[in-house]
């Protein structure tokens, strides 16, 4: 092969690699959005965090805080108050609520959440007890009254001294369910009182 020859491939396997990194860093995705802190208590009305949405990103990959990007959301509207940029105000001590911070950046819609809760959850004074349920292999779990619905972690708050069972579909690859935390149990069945905050385990196996 010629050193002319040659010099024209080095050049267009030059502007072949220069076309490919520019196209890469063009199509960057985000791909996950993280909360921190992952969670809070408060302790009193008018307490005041400052949430941070941190996004991870492929092609090329990249982590940074994306917390001026993101739309900012509370699900319990009696909880606290959240502005544009992630702060976030107590307004009671008594409910709980999850906290998201959510993009639209096609091809993808990603979010992350933040569980938040009042200090007086369980406690008379609030006349509520929080309920969480953290589940583990193929399955999921329901409430009645209506609240858990998980794979993963979740909790809901429910009227103090009231009754909640919980139902456990066992998914694919699962034979059963063990449940950790139940006032009492059957296969797929759990009845937990709510005398206070209660915490309950499913584990499909």
């Amino acid at each position: 092969m010629s050193r002319k020859l040659l010099r024209v491939v080095a050049l267009i396997a030059a502007a072949s690699l220069l076309l490919g990194l520019s196209s890469c860093a063009f199509n960057q995705h985000l791909v996950s959005i993280r909360v921190e802190p992952p969670g809070a208590t408060f302790l009193a009305v008018g307490a005041q965090i400052q949430f941070t949405a941190i996004g991870t990103y492929v092609h090329p990959p990249e982590t940074k805080d994306i917390s001026s990007q993101v739309h900012w959301a509370i699900d319990s509207q009696n909880l606290a108050t959240v502005s544009s940029s992630g702060f976030v105000t107590s307004t009671s001590i008594c409910g709980s609520g999850n906290l998201t911070a959510s993009l639209n950046a096609p091809p993808n819609f990603v979010s992350g959440s933040a569980f938040l809760t009042g200090s007086g959850i369980g406690t008379s004074a609030c006349n509520q007890g929080a309920l969480t349920v953290s589940v583990s292999g193929s399955g999921t779990v329901t409430s009645s009254p209506t609240g858990i619905n998980c794979p993963g972690t979740c909790g809901f708050v429910f009227t103090l001294n009231s009754t909640v069972v919980l139902s456990a579909a066992i998914g694919t690859g699962a034979s059963g369910v063990t449940w950790t935390g139940c006032d009492s149990n059957s296969a797929t069945t759990c009845t937990v009182a709510i005398t206070g905050n209660r915490s309950v385990t499913a584990t499909f196996n």
